[in-house]
């Protein structure tokens, strides 16, 4: 790194109508060579200062301040000046990959289409340095992949992908915008890696916008704390760590996931459990002529486990390992072998209808709050609909109540169960969704990824909000993550999944202090836990 100045923001501004500020007289200064993490929770103005930076602010928006590219001022281009600039000089890779790629052009088009652009290489040529380029991301068989569709890779892959459009010119400057949020914590290692040595190569300067702390302390060198739009803290990043400054800074640091599970009775009772779970899905191979049935694919093999009242087991694996496959098999909503027991009540046997007065006792949060909650529902309706299905004597009155007892449970104030999901928050919304699992009363709450799509001090809420449910009510837990702290924090065991087999199970502090399988050491190693 030099001392060189590549990028400089000076007293930038952004506003749209009357309304305050989303961004307030912003300086930022990034060096050549230099990984400058921008750091805050949502609604910060993070990914607001880089669409500024790439000059994409959203119609309507006022932008005021002064922004240097090396000798630009990059306010006083036109916008067809500002469009040559983007993917030459300055690129950006977005949060995610599967809406940014175009889904009816192959990779290497999509690459290619950035040489063309900006260089006006086409034919062998281009097609020649879009086989390096996937070479330089350390894609594998880039000769096949050139060639594939988007939907035909993994989210490591296509992310790598985005990479090598966003390098295909060789950019001064790289805006990576939440570049490893959706990814497991193995892969997330793996494209960090990857953009840390790329920018030593190139010597690029980069601006890495995320929520993550392990990974800014671990790639970065330098850190802006946003809050409400406004810088409230820079320094280098070693520094920053560890003498915070300003009290919003010390929050989020202090709001890494931390604590233990709260104990389980000694004599509480097994409220789930599962002997032999199995689940194979049937495939067929093309011969000659026709198509012919193959051996069955077991995408979870046979299994044993046990959850108790009070308890939280936790799931553990990449993205293809099992975890929602099992949790699936165990909530009975995938065809299996083996057994699954509520209690002392067998599942296995039951079809679908003689299923039905039981699935009020096994419920699912899952991880998109949002995406999970109907948009044209009142919050009254989306909390009561369970209740009205296996409970359809009550009346609206009694209903009501239990609505309202259940937003007090998630601390929530019952004025809001008028209004709809659109008009809260992410951390509100999972509030949410986890009062219309509690009001039917259940045993078993599975939780799918819940805190993921959340800010850490709002995931820290949350974790706190489910330890205190959980001891109140006596819950089970079935608790799905990549995240290993948060598992830490409220597992009281932890299986540990890779490809459908379980590798290795046992205690939470038992298994993260001393992983026995070489998979589950790589699996802490990604996630920078300490012990």
């Amino acid at each position: 790194m030099t001392d060189t100045i590549t990028l400089q923001l000076q007293q930038l501004s952004v506003r749209f109508g009357d309304a305050a500020p989303v961004i307030q007289a912003l300086d930022l200064t990034l060096k050549k060579g230099q990984i400058h993490a921008l750091v805050g929770e949502s609604g910060s103005g993070k990914s607001m200062t880089a669409l500024a930076i790439m000059g994409l602010l959203p119609q309507g928006a006022q932008m005021s301040g002064h922004l240097q590219l090396g000798e630009l001022a990059l306010e006083t281009l036109s916008d067809a000046a500002r469009k040559r600039l983007r993917g030459q000089r300055m690129a950006m890779i977005f949060q995610e990959p599967m809406t940014s790629l175009n889904p009816l052009h192959r990779i290497g088009r999509q690459i290619a289409e950035m040489l063309r652009l900006h260089q006006g290489i086409t034919g062998h040529q281009a097609r020649q340095m879009t086989l390096q380029l996937l070479e330089d991301v350390q894609l594998p068989r880039p000769e096949t992949l050139i060639d594939a569709w988007p939907h035909q890779l993994s989210g490591g892959q296509r992310q790598r992908v985005m990479i090598a459009m966003a390098l295909a010119n060789n950019p001064e400057v790289l805006l990576a915008d939440e570049p490893t949020t959706a990814l497991d914590v193995t892969v997330q290692q793996q494209i960090l890696k990857l953009l840390k040595s790329l920018q030593e190569k190139r010597q690029m300067s980069i601006i890495l916008i995320t929520h993550d702390l392990n990974l800014v302390q671990r790639y970065s060198d330098h850190v802006t704390v946003m809050q409400q739009g406004v810088a409230v803290e820079t320094s280098p990043t070693a520094e920053l760590f560890q003498h915070p400054q300003h009290a919003y800074t010390q929050m989020l640091l202090a709001s890494e996931p931390q604590g233990t599970p709260t104990p389980i009775k000694n004599n509480a009772e097994t409220v789930l459990a599962a002997r032999n779970l199995t689940v194979r899905f049937a495939q067929a191979q093309k011969s000659w002529r026709f198509w012919q049935k193959a051996d069955d694919f077991e995408a979870l093999a046979p299994i044993n486990l046990t959850l108790k009242a009070g308890e939280t087991l936790g799931l553990v694996g990449e993205s293809g390992s099992g975890k929602t496959t099992l949790a699936l098999a165990l909530l009975r909503l995938q065809s299996t072998e083996g057994e699954v027991w509520l209690g002392r009540q067998p599942l296995h046997p039951l079809n679908q209808k003689q299923l039905r007065p039981f699935r009020r006792q096994l419920q699912v949060v899952f991880q998109d709050p949002y995406g999970s909650l109907s948009p044209r529902m009142t919050i009254t309706d989306i909390i009561a609909e369970g209740l009205r299905l296996h409970e359809p004597t009550l009346d609206d009155a009694t209903i009501e109540q239990a609505v309202i007892q259940a937003l007090r449970e998630v601390e929530l104030t019952p004025e809001i169960r008028h209004r709809y999901p659109h008009e809260f928050s992410g951390g509100q919304r999972q509030r949410i969704a986890i009062a219309r699992a509690l009001i039917l009363k259940p045993r078993v709450l599975v939780l799918d990824e819940p805190t993921s799509a959340l800010d850490r001090s709002v995931q820290a809420q949350v974790m706190a909000l489910l330890k205190r449910l959980q001891q109140r009510h006596h819950l089970a837990y079935l608790f799905i993550s990549h995240d290993l702290a948060v598992v830490r924090a409220l597992s009281h065991r932890i299986i540990v999944l890779k490809d459908g087999q379980l590798v290795e199970t046992g205690a939470t502090a038992q298994v993260l202090q001393a992983p026995q399988t070489e998979y589950t050491q790589r699996l802490i190693e990604a996630a920078a836990l300490s012990t």
